[in-house]
């Protein structure tokens, strides 16, 4: 019983609470939300974002932040439909292939970041720049069709009738990090990272290994996404997860990662990326214009870094801590 209590107290645990209460206040008024079909279709398109968000989580935790996670996806999803169409690679393999590709575009970015001591925004700004451009220079803005069957399935396979494959693969994903960050002891080290950079390196931890190891997974992440939303497509486009940049980082600080680093858990990513899904979905049906969906999004995410700047800043706590004092007299 505490220990639910201090989940509903926490970041992610509000969210959970807000997400579940918005649903149910639109259900009333729509009486389409909660169900199978829109259930199903809201998992699925949130589990893309989220899956990036795990990699941006991380990311965040040592204090970074990857610009680049929505370009390495495009890029990877297009060397997928490449490989596949017009060489005729296995699917599986060709999705393992291109998977380890967003490694190494990830560890361009940690190689910079970690050993030339760079400005991660600015180094993955450039590259998401770079990636993009490699995107267009290739397919000229075209589409990639005509990738197998067995790719689609893959993509668009549901269980049960109502859990999409792409759900499963988040949860699974989702245990093998948690126990990674809990676990292991590279998990506690970039909590260390994030936490304090000089004390991290006084105590022996390779700083730089761990940070070039994030930015690999973070590509890892992303790319997989790219090549999962290709496979559920059938084919590439130019602006597959293109708000993936956004919605990463929505997911993760919505779910209670800070910005500083240090803080955070995938767990909380996954509320957070169905909080900003449930919102978007939410005002579908409830026909208010996409126009305004994007404002909503930039609103939601202010509050979110707005919330997350109060709490880990010691000069705004006592502030309020002082006038809650003030008004108590």
């Amino acid at each position: 019983m505490n220990s639910v209590k201090k989940f509903l107290k926490s970041t992610a645990g509000m969210v959970l609470v807000v997400t579940i209460l918005i649903g149910i206040v639109v259900h009333a008024v729509t009486g389409n939300f909660f169900t199978a079909y829109n259930i199903s279709t809201l998992s699925r398109a949130a589990s893309f974002s989220i899956i990036v968000g795990f990699g941006q989580t991380i990311v965040l935790l040592t204090g970074g932040i990857d610009l680049s996670v929505a370009t390495i996806g495009q890029v990877c999803g297009m060397a997928n439909a490449i490989l596949m169409v017009n060489y005729g690679v296995n699917p599986y393999l060709a999705i393992i292939v291109t998977t380890i590709l967003g490694g190494l575009l990830g560890a361009v970015n940690g190689f910079f970041i970690s050993y030339f001591k760079m400005t991660p925004f600015i180094v993955t700004l450039a590259t998401m720049q770079i990636y993009r451009g490699i995107v267009y220079v290739i397919t000229k803005g075209m589409p990639i069709t005509g990738m197998p069957e067995a790719a689609e399935n893959l993509g668009n396979g549901i269980i049960g009738g109502i859990l999409p494959n792409i759900v499963v693969m988040m949860v699974i994903i989702c245990v093998l990090l948690t126990v990674m960050l809990n676990r292991t002891k590279f998990g506690r080290h970039i909590y260390a990272l994030g936490g304090n950079r000089k004390c991290a390196k006084i105590v022996g931890i390779p700083t730089e290994k761990v940070e070039m190891m994030v930015y690999c997974l973070s590509g890892i992440l992303a790319a997989f996404a790219g090549v999962m939303m290709a496979c559920r497509l059938a084919s590439f486009q130019a602006s597959i997860g293109e708000s993936w940049q956004m919605d990463s980082i929505t997911a993760a600080v919505l779910g209670g990662t800070s910005m500083s680093g240090g803080i955070g858990t995938v767990v909380g990513t996954i509320f957070g990326g169905l909080l900003s899904s449930v919102i978007s979905t939410c005002l579908t049906l409830l026909r208010v214009s996409s126009y305004w969906q994007t404002i909503v999004t930039g609103a939601v995410v202010l509050i979110a870094v707005l919330i997350d700047a109060v709490k880990d800043n010691p000069s705004i706590q006592e502030k309020i801590q002082r006038r809650r004092r003030n008004k108590g007299k």
